[in-house]
């Protein structure tokens, strides 16, 4: 999935390469463009899965809910990844790592969408209790209001990645076993959100004999994610294989169906070869079905939409694979 953010010094520190280092968790890496603070460990990892994420902007917040901020919640959906880092340096400040972030959010070019003064009154960061439990931290990030920086940012695409900054240094609280004596008494904490935006069909691109059925039944047709081939070509990928073991089986399970196999593409190329390839497409899905598959060929109509029967915007990467699909439609 898929977003495309086109990512660009320093402050009263440098921030160091996109690298792992020895004090990080194991496994543990930098997002692929946002540099962190030089020095810093990532005490916390959460690799990308799709998932709600809340973020604070006003006074409310009530413990105990998956969204503590109530209706001054600035609700996002997308994929979420979150890196927790310790400076284990007592002598810095969080106004000096945030400050050195914010000059890194502008390297990348991105907008600020919230902003509070750190004086304001109310609450901010992270939504903590899921986090908490996945990776262990105790409440080392919370407990210290007066040293609270928080920001929120995002790319300029049409479907933007969020990110959200929040700074601190610990004070009080519940230390995990495995952090203590490594998390000390003002050391400055960095936790950094990334929600990117995702296309869910991701996680339904295998559809099941039985569930076509259902759809072809209730709306006459059924769109199909898991059919690939090789860019700009009509030859099916090894990975198609039990997306059209599923074709077969629905058309083996209902002798009475038949079926137009329709290409669909995005609006990116001309019209006219986009035509051509998406009925290429649908016609090298229809050979193998009636070739290998057993399949008699007069149930089966190879059709080439190409870019005119859009799904979703083709103005951005998320809704040009949305578009990129073969749909079965019912005769």
């Amino acid at each position: 999935m898929k977003t495309a953010a086109l990512f660009r010094l320093l402050f009263l520190a440098v921030l160091a390469p996109v690298v792992s280092f020895a004090a990080d968790i194991p496994g543990a890496k930098d997002p692929t463009d946002v540099k962190r603070y030089e020095g810093s460990e990532i005490l916390a990892q959460q690799k990308p899965k799709f998932d709600e994420y809340f973020a604070g902007t006003g006074k409310d917040r009530e413990f105990g809910k998956r969204n503590p901020f109530g209706k001054g919640a600035m609700k996002m959906e997308g994929l979420l990844s979150r890196w927790t880092y310790l400076v284990p340096d007592t002598q810095r400040t969080p106004t000096e790592v945030f400050a050195n972030y914010k000059q890194e959010f502008q390297r990348l070019g991105l907008e600020t969408v919230y902003a509070p003064d750190p004086d304001s009154d109310g609450w901010y960061g992270p939504t903590y209790s899921a986090w908490e439990d996945t990776a262990k931290l105790g409440q080392i990030l919370e407990y210290n209001e007066d040293d609270e920086r928080y920001l929120i940012a995002k790319t300029t695409e049409a479907q933007p990645t969020y990110y959200v900054l929040f700074v601190t240094t610990y004070k009080d609280g519940i230390i995990p076993e495995r952090l203590k004596n490594r998390v000390e008494k003002k050391m400055p904490l960095v936790q950094l959100d990334i929600i990117a935006p995702s296309v869910m069909e991701e996680k339904m691109v295998l559809v099941k004999a039985a569930d076509m059925r259902k759809a072809i039944d209730a709306t006459g047709h059924i769109a199909l994610y898991g059919l690939y081939f090789d860019t700009d070509k009509d030859t099916l990928k090894a990975d198609a294989r039990p997306a059209l073991d599923e074709i077969a089986k629905l058309l083996k399970d209902s002798p009475d169906l038949k079926l137009y196999v329709v290409g669909h593409t995005d609006n990116q190329g001309a019209a006219a070869y986009n035509a051509d390839l998406s009925l290429r497409r649908a016609t090298s899905i229809v050979r193998d079905l009636t070739t290998g598959g057993g399949i008699a060929a007069s149930r089966l109509t190879p059709h080439g939409a190409g870019l005119y029967s859009p799904v979703a915007s083709n103005t951005d990467e998320a809704g040009r694979a949305k578009n990129r699909r073969v749909e079965l439609v019912a005769q």
